[in-house]
This record gives structure tokens, sequence and C-alpha cells, in this order.
């Protein structure tokens, strides 16, 4: 078998400012996307602040992708020891377990909402908790790395 070919991603960032990075991801994406659908104005426009948020959330999510811990989780099987195959399995496993228990929570919202008159999204906003959902989504392997790594010294 040959030896794993290394990752030479276009950003490393050390292990503070991913993790620091990851809290403006999941801030700035769920509370840009789901404060902005929840308060929009009555014909739809998202309050100018929550897109503020949603760029920051946007800008940092791009960072992360393209960041070492990032590039881990998209790398091949081939691009990886088994060691890091590994952590990139077990990112994708709780991804799809936090991704599974969001959307039950947001089906049992729809049922509980009809039955208290709750906040129901328009389809404006339905489109921008899917869109905060699915980069959510994309950026959760890499987040969990990022928090699942131990520091290597005090510096970290």
């Amino acid at each position: 078998m040959s030896k794993p070919t290394t990752l030479n991603p276009p950003l490393k960032l050390s292990l503070r400012a991913a993790r620091i990075l990851s809290l403006l991801v999941l801030g700035g994406i769920g509370i840009g996307y789901l404060g902005g659908a929840i308060f929009a104005a009555p014909d739809g426009d998202t309050p100018i602040g929550f897109v503020g948020l949603r760029l920051i959330g946007l800008f940092s999510a791009v960072a992360l992708f393209i960041e070492g811990r990032g590039q881990l989780t998209q790398a091949s099987d081939a691009m990886l020891d088994e060691r890091e195959r590994t952590m990139r399995d077990k990112s994708y496993v709780a991804t799809h377990q936090i991704m599974v228990l969001a959307m039950f929570g947001f089906l049992m919202w729809s049922i509980l909402a009809k039955f208290i008159d709750g906040w129901m999204p328009g389809q404006e906003q339905a489109l921008d908790l899917l869109s905060g959902f699915a980069i959510t989504s994309m950026a959760l392997p890499g987040i969990i790395l990022a928090w699942r790594e131990q520091p290597q010294d005090d510096a970290e």
C-alpha cells in the first residue's frame, strides 16, 4: 500500500482560531438565518443586522472549508492515513446525528405550532432556514474536528 498523500491546505489556522471561526459560523448562521426568518418584515425582507450576521457566518464557513481541518473532511481515503480517516468518518457520523436531530426538532415544531397557533415561516423564510441548515451541515464536520482536536502545546 502506498503512503498517503499529505494535505496542503491553502489556509492553516491555529486550533484557537479554528474554534473561534467555528463559533462565528454557528452563531452567524444560526442567529442570522433563524432570527432573520422569525423577525422578517411583513413583506419578507430580512432586517439588516441579521443579514450582517449571515455574512459573518458565511465568510467564517468559507475560511473553515479551505482551512486544514475542513480539507481533512473533504479528502479522499487515499490522501489520509488510518487515524485521519477515522477522525473524518467520526465527524461525518456526528454531523449526521446532529442534523437528523435538528430536522426532527423542526418537524416536531411544525406539528406543535399548528395546535398552539405558533410561528411558522413563510416561503421566503423557509428557504432561508433551509439555506442555513445546508451551510451548517457542510461546515459541521470541520467544526467537529476543531473541537475534538487536542491542543499540542500551551500556545493553543
